[in-house]
């Protein structure tokens, strides 16, 4: 049950140094590698309309074709860059095995590494999470990796 780029991860982290999420939000995976998980971070664009006039967002239509990993219109943030350490727990932050589709994946991808090519982004705006941090917001997820063990 390895993790795929295309994937959702559904997690409490940190948008940068200071502000942590106060609830699980979608992450797409972005790139893997054996220490570290490249995550875009996805929020709705509902009462969000004004976040999809900036460069720095794409939008995502959750129709055209269906989505099964996402469930209402959303937009990915690039102008972020967040990275977290890979652990063997972190696989059940996973609600679907489901990707999202391949042009729209593509989409983002080429729109994400475009967007780091030819923009600084600020250290503010770039945060690394530690398994330790992760599960500190996260303690469902140690929780149920030892259930199913």
């Amino acid at each position: 049950m390895d993790l795929e780029v295309g994937q959702i991860l559904w997690l409490k982290i940190k948008y940068n140094p200071v502000d942590i999420a106060l609830e699980k939000h979608p992450m797409l995976i972005y790139s893997i590698d054996d220490e570290y998980i490249e995550v875009i971070a996805i929020d709705k664009a509902k009462d969000k309309i004004f976040q999809l006039m900036k460069k720095c967002n794409v939008y995502i239509n959750v129709n055209n074709p269906d989505e099964t990993v996402l469930y209402e219109d959303s937009y990915c943030q690039l102008n972020n860059r967040i990275t977290l350490e890979n652990f063997s727990e972190i696989v059940l932050s996973r609600r679907t095995l489901a990707k999202l589709s391949e042009r729209k994946l593509q989409d983002i991808l080429n729109k994400y590494k475009t967007y780091h090519l030819e923009n600084i982004i600020d250290d503010n705006r770039q945060v690394h999470m530690t398994k330790s941090e992760i599960l500190q917001l996260n303690p469902d997820l140690i929780n149920n990796y030892q259930e199913i063990q």
